[in-house]
């Protein structure tokens, strides 16, 4: 097979279908722009970029020469959150009123990794693998798909990439009246008592013992990623890493049969699901549309405007 040192030596050598762009998100618009001006289909992974006017030109470019753009919301094949969607939009938590996520662990602030400035430039949006920007940007887009709503307002607190690290939190609110609340901080010590956890199906990351967690399929995880959803007839724990979903009403707690695809299986669904929609001429399963919001809202955070949502990313945020 052979190999290239740039992409648009790969584009002006070779006949493609799609190109996946799975590189730090610093160099998302010029790749993207690339296979737009080359119309090759695109697959890109989160953040879509670093700016909303990045976003907007990587969007244009495609639509301009008939390019399809998808968004890596990776988190909306993992077969727990598929499930669980399907429950919420069903009825059965009734009215739903919060959703959160907290991931706090890790081992002591000296053992704290964060990404380069390759990754996330110095002075912007950065910080960890685990911490607002690099992983809760998927919480930013999961949360009003979930509940097939958008957001009307948010404030919080992101790491600046080269600045001191701290606690990360967000608020946010949607048109349902639902509120979503997240917490990341990776630099103390877990909660996790002895014996606390379970059994993990698929692999995944936290912030457990180890900093990293890295749990493979078939082991135990004493810190698994969880969102909770509480609602007026019920609640859900979603194991999403885990592949477990976990259902509690007035008649007590029972755990929902998933789909036996794990994580990385989600990435093999997102590809499946794009590659169909090309060949059969179906709308794209998660277009660029979806990540311009996911990186409005985070970048709403950082500016603390609590800016409610653009028309334009309204009509697109709940697909």
């Amino acid at each position: 097979m052979p190999c290239y040192s740039t992409l648009g030596e790969m584009l002006n050598a070779e006949t493609l279908d799609m190109v996946c762009v799975l590189t730090p998100p610093a160099t998302h618009e010029q790749l993207v722009r690339l296979c737009a001006a080359a119309q090759v289909h695109v697959l890109c992974e989160k953040p879509l970029a670093l700016s909303v006017d990045s976003c907007k030109r990587m969007i244009e470019d495609c639509r301009a020469n008939s390019v399809r753009l998808c968004y890596g919301a990776s988190y909306r094949y993992l077969p727990a959150l598929m499930t669980a969607r399907d429950m919420i939009l069903a009825g059965e938590l009734g009215e739903v009123l919060l959703l959160r996520e907290y991931v706090v662990g890790g081992m002591r602030s000296a053992t704290r990794e964060t990404l380069g400035f390759a990754h996330y430039p110095e002075g912007g949006p950065g910080g960890s693998g685990m911490g607002l920007c690099d992983h809760g940007i998927h919480l930013l887009d999961t949360f009003p798909w979930l509940i097939n709503s958008v957001r009307t307002a948010v404030w919080g607190r992101g790491n600046v990439s080269g600045a001191r690290q701290g606690p990360e939190y967000v608020h946010i609110e949607y048109a349902t009246g639902a509120i979503g609340q997240l917490l990341y901080e990776d630099g103390t010590y877990t909660t996790t008592l002895p014996h606390e956890g379970i059994f993990a199906w698929g692999g995944g990351w936290d912030v457990g013992d180890h900093g990293r967690g890295d749990a493979l399929s078939g082991s135990w995880n004493p810190d698994p990623g969880c969102i909770h959803v509480h609602g007026t007839l019920g609640s859900l724990r979603i194991f999403y890493y885990a592949n477990a979903l976990f259902h509690r009403t007035h008649a007590g707690v029972r755990q929902v049969r998933v789909p036996d695809r794990p994580m990385p299986g989600n990435f093999a669904m997102q590809l499946e699901a794009f590659v169909e929609a090309i060949h059969s001429g179906g709308p794209t399963p998660v277009p660029g549309e979806v990540g311009l919001e996911a990186s409005r809202t985070l970048l709403d955070i950082y500016a603390r405007t609590g800016a409610s949502t653009s028309s334009e990313a309204a009509h697109y945020a709940a697909r």
